[in-house]
């Protein structure tokens, strides 16, 4: 049951990132869904917990159909580690979320970019992609405590998976 809410969860994000996600764009920049799901978890849990749905949530998105596949899972573990060391160096404090968030982000960027340009998909430049990643950094960063009280509610409701 644990297993089926996380799934849930993440593929509930998914398929809201994939669909509605775009329409709502904020300098530049889309809220990743699926990485706030991830980052949230990762804070409340700690990296180890985060990691599992960070590849999980990844390969959610590689399926999607967005690059090659294992991209955005290798992108999702780096964020997950991420935002559950900064979480666990901090005690997890809530206010402190959106900035792990930011990092989470910015990490997840930089990967989701050095292997486009890696294989030559990469569309844009540094000097072009850089904007995007910051503004996708304080979007979700934005976002970030609402995901983790999200998160922390379902959890107390519905125990999700631990490890």
């Amino acid at each position: 049951m644990r297993l089926l809410a996380a799934v849930a969860v993440l593929l509930g994000a998914t398929l809201v990132q994939v669909t509605l996600a775009g329409q709502v764009v904020l300098l530049g920049a889309v809220p990743n869904l699926v990485l706030l799901a991830v980052v949230g978890w990762s804070w409340l849990r700690g990296p180890r917990a985060g990691l599992l749905w960070a590849l999980l949530g990844g390969l959610l998105l590689d399926l999607a159909g967005f690059g090659p596949l294992g991209v955005h899972a290798l992108a999702m573990l780096a964020a997950a580690y991420a935002a559950g060391w900064v979480g666990g160096a901090l005690d997890g404090r809530l206010w402190l979320v959106a900035p792990a968030a930011a990092l989470a982000t910015a990490c997840y960027g930089l990967v989701i970019l050095g292997a486009a340009d890696t294989v030559g998909h990469s569309p844009l430049q540094a000097a072009d992609a850089a904007p995007l990643v910051a503004g996708a950094s304080l979007y979700d960063a934005a976002l970030a405590p609402l995901a983790v009280l999200l998160l922390a509610r379902l959890d107390r409701r519905l125990p999700l998976v631990a490890a």
